[in-house]
């Protein structure tokens, strides 16, 4: 009889064992869906985007009460996103301990008391011309995949800015770096990338979190080059930023690269994984079952990822913003990084910026700095 409980007992510890061991393989795998499936309606990473309530609409809308929290309350210029409509949210002109009052310009579409509303970094959500007065033209090129889109805005001289959006965003989000970049002469391709929506597809349908997806940048920087680029600056906020680094380490056309510029940029790959962890709650251990779905899914070297560790094989200027309030890619990377290179790396930690808000919370200063950065190492256009 203790013999057959013993056996029993034994069977149920491996049955559960076995259950724990699909169980955390079956979290592993819908957590890193958030992470290498496009979804442009999650926001970066598949974290929610938290909604916030509209208080009031004084002075006939040019003014909007918000309830208070950590969104509402940042200081800067951000968009206003709800169903059917957008605006342009400006700074802070009253608050309470439960309320925040700011103006709203440039609205399309209702809002009213009580609706809902998300903050957003990219505040615009035109194109270059509609957005910023700015003329240029959509153009297209061949790579691997087909036709890939982009914006070309002209200038003078030859050495052509490439910007390269962030995970599960638009290029949109490259209209905010366009102004002082147009305004030095610099010719700019915005460029969309595999799986951006009127992009081709990969052939699996996921982001490989830049593994590839650096080649649709190395066709953007061959369309440039036939068009007179004689040399390139490329730009890449969040998971732009892993892509460019990985360009720099991979492309055949890497020597043309004078100079980077990344804002919020993924410069470890697990680093941001434990920081997703962290975020929502997850053991850390879920971490690396995470690296492991990953890696199963896209045959992700996770060591090529990590541009700390790679530092040495950086020998251009660097550009670095990076937001002490980013709760979506760790700025630890982003300061080992620049003390790793502190004769190449221009490095500025941005007080109350979020993920990719260096520019929102103070945009003439952050216009300024890409201004100077340029003109440091002769990259402004003649």
């Amino acid at each position: 009889m203790r013999r057959h409980w013993r056996r029993a007992l034994a069977i149920s510890i491996a049955v559960l064992a076995v259950l724990a061991v699909v169980a955390v393989a079956a979290i592993s795998w819908f957590f890193s869906s958030g992470l290498l499936k496009p979804d442009f309606t999650s926001g970066p990473f598949g974290v929610d985007v938290e909604r916030v309530e509209i208080h009031d609409l004084p002075d006939e809308g040019k003014l909007v009460s918000f309830a208070r929290d950590e969104n509402s309350a940042r200081h800067g210029v951000f968009s206003l996103e709800f169903p059917g409509g957008h605006g342009i949210v400006h700074d802070v002109v009253r608050e309470t301990d439960d309320e925040v009052t700011r103006p709203v310009t440039e609205l399309r579409g209702e809002i009213e008391k009580g609706d809902k509303v998300n903050f957003g970094e990219n505040v615009w959500d035109g194109n270059p011309e509609t957005a910023r007065g700015i003329p240029f033209r959509e153009v297209s090129f061949d790579s691997q995949l087909g036709r890939m889109p982009a914006w070309r805005i002209d200038g003078r001289g030859d050495t052509w800015a490439i910007f390269v959006h962030g995970h599960n965003v638009t290029r949109e989000e490259g209209l905010r770096v366009l102004g002082p970049l147009h305004g030095a002469g610099v010719p700019t391709l915005i460029t969309k990338y595999r799986n951006d929506p009127g992009a081709p597809p990969s052939e699996d349908g996921l982001f490989h979190l830049g593994a590839t997806e650096w080649k649709d940048v190395d066709s953007a920087a061959r369309y440039a080059i036939r068009n007179g680029a004689r040399s390139l600056i490329l730009l890449g906020d969040s998971m732009g930023g892993a892509i460019v680094t990985n360009f720099v380490h991979e492309s055949p056309l890497a020597g043309r690269v004078r100079a980077l510029i990344l804002d919020a940029p993924v410069l470890n790959w697990k680093a941001v994984i434990d920081l997703q962890a962290d975020e929502r709650g997850l053991p850390r251990f879920l971490a690396t079952t995470m690296e492991w779905a990953v890696t199963q899914r896209i045959d992700f070297d996770w060591d090529d990822f990590n541009q700390v560790a790679r530092a040495d094989e950086f020998k251009i200027p660097i550009l670095l913003f990076h937001g002490t309030e980013d709760d979506s890619v760790p700025i630890s990377s982003s300061e080992q990084f620049a003390a790793a290179l502190p004769r190449l790396v221009t490095y500025f930690r941005v007080p109350g910026a979020g993920h990719v808000e260096a520019w929102n919370v103070g945009p003439s200063t952050y216009d300024r700095r890409v201004r100077a950065f340029l003109a440091r190492n002769k990259l402004l256009s003649r």
